[in-house]
């Protein structure tokens, strides 16, 4: 954060008072700068930002509280403290109507002058803050943007734009991992009546059943072994917000049921309380499984699914919309431009034919790890097909040789050629980070618990070679 700005602006026409305070204000370490007149100071305040101005309001001219006025036209954002003679407090309390942060009446002590200029300058700190951290919000929301120009990802937008303004129904996104199901979330939210308050994401798969309830709805000290203090939970901190409810597939049934409960009620209860708390949130909830499968065999509650899936949003996968992958290409080369201070501006024909024809089982987030990648590996140099080895002809090679050797339906030759191509992604993967499963799971844009299952399905152990490098 950036530092504190400790500059004041001392206006008085006195110029034996302006030189008293600036005296007092420069031994507790400010920086004083004085002006004469209120004209002088907005002159001065065209070419300088002070956290503080400290003015007298009985001056010629236009004063103190033309000087008031003014600043507030020309949007100074300077906490402004008014100096006022003890016959002129309702003058001063105007003033305060009009803007001003405090008044002082004179005489003054020398305490009380510096604990109401230390009591503007955090609060202008505070603003600066609250400003910047704006603008990074901001930048980031501009950074992680959506981008699609297909006929699928403008059915999305769509959606998107319906749904934002109706703020309370609850949304449903499907799609793959990698897809940007969060990313919609939030442009759902940023786009909301609701965008100014929080906006609140729990990933359901990250987080141990046992431990879910507490996550979602808090806690009161000593409800259970090492409660040592209450904690305000998920929902009660998303009030007035959005929550945001990731891997809702992965909810155990009898939080289901309590989730279910919070929805029909607008209320929760922390663990160990007694007392409801109303709670004004909107849900949107995301899953890369089929809800419908799962309510069919009766792991999914199909109350739950109703109430969750009033708009359904649907992401789809990267390789349903392949016309999007030069936007994205470049979009991802001009980030990655600026992150790692390069100046790459363009692809290889080759290399862009071989990413558009890759079938990206990790979509968006997998393209964006393979061209990260692809930059360290290519150093100074520009982007070649071998600094994508996910790409390479040995690939197609494996590929190849899985849809010579499979027979029978179509049907079949395609999930072998699937099956044989994750094997060897998650296996060359797992290699290059000396199988790291939480890193090669973040390689791979999928989530721990996927790449488990995964490596459990598909039969991935470590063969001896390999074992030395765990």
């Amino acid at each position: 954060m950036r530092k504190m700005n400790k500059k004041i602006l001392v206006v008085d026409d006195e110029e034996i008072q302006a030189n008293i305070i600036g005296d007092i204000l420069e031994k507790k370490g400010y920086g004083v700068l004085k002006c004469y007149s209120a004209e002088e100071a907005i002159r001065t305040l065209s070419k300088n930002e002070f956290s503080v101005l400290i003015v007298d309001l009985k001056m010629p001219g236009i004063g103190g509280m033309g000087l008031l006025k003014t600043a507030k036209e020309k949007s100074i954002s300077s906490n402004i403290i008014i100096m006022t003679a003890y016959g002129t407090i309702e003058t001063a309390v105007e003033a305060m109507k009009n803007g001003a942060f405090d008044y002082i009446t004179k005489p003054f002590s020398t305490d009380e002058l510096l604990i109401t200029i230390e009591k503007a300058v955090k609060s202008y700190s505070l603003y600066k803050q609250n400003v910047q951290l704006r603008e990074e919000l901001h930048n980031l929301a501009e950074e992680k943007k959506l981008l699609g120009e297909s006929p699928s990802m403008k059915q999305v937008f769509t959606l998107i734009d319906k749904v934002s303004q109706n703020d309370k129904v609850n949304v449903l996104i499907t799609g793959e991992s990698g897809t940007g199901k969060e990313l919609v979330a939030r442009e759902i939210h940023s786009r909301s009546p609701r965008s100014d308050m929080p906006f609140v994401a729990v990933n359901c798969s990250a987080i141990p059943d046992t431990l879910l309830e507490s996550e979602l709805f808090g806690y009161e000290k000593g409800a259970f072994t090492g409660a040592v203090s209450r904690r305000e939970g998920k929902f009660k901190r998303a009030n007035n917000g959005t929550i945001f409810l990731d891997e809702i597939a992965d909810m155990p049934l009898h939080m289901q049921v309590k989730l279910l409960r919070v929805i029909q009620d607008r209320e929760v209860t922390s663990i160990g309380g007694d007392e409801p708390i109303s709670v004004d949130v909107r849900i949107i909830s995301a899953s890369n499984k089929n809800l419908e499968q799962l309510v069919a065999r009766g792991e999914f509650r199909d109350d739950l699914y109703y109430r969750l899936n009033v708009v359904p949003i649907h992401l789809p996968s990267l390789r349903e919309r392949k016309e999007d992958i030069p936007p994205l290409v470049y979009d991802i080369m001009k980030k990655l431009n600026e992150k790692m201070k390069k100046n790459m501006s363009g692809l290889d024909k080759q290399v862009m034919e071989a990413l558009c024809s890759y079938s990206y089982p990790g979509n968006v987030r997998e393209l964006e790890n393979m061209l990260e990648r692809a930059y360290i590996l290519a150093g100074d140099q520009t982007l070649k097909l071998e600094h994508f080895p996910m790409l390479t002809g040995e690939e197609r090679r494996t590929q190849n040789q899985g849809i010579g050797t499979s027979t029978g339906t179509l049907k079949d030759i395609s999930a072998e050629v699937k099956k044989r191509a994750e094997i060897k992604a998650i296996r060359k993967m797992l290699n290059e980070t000396r199988w790291n499963r939480v890193k090669t799971a973040q390689l791979l844009g999928i989530d721990y618990k996927t790449l488990r299952r995964k490596m459990k399905e598909l039969n991935i152990q470590p063969q001896y070679d390999e074992r030395s490098q765990e």
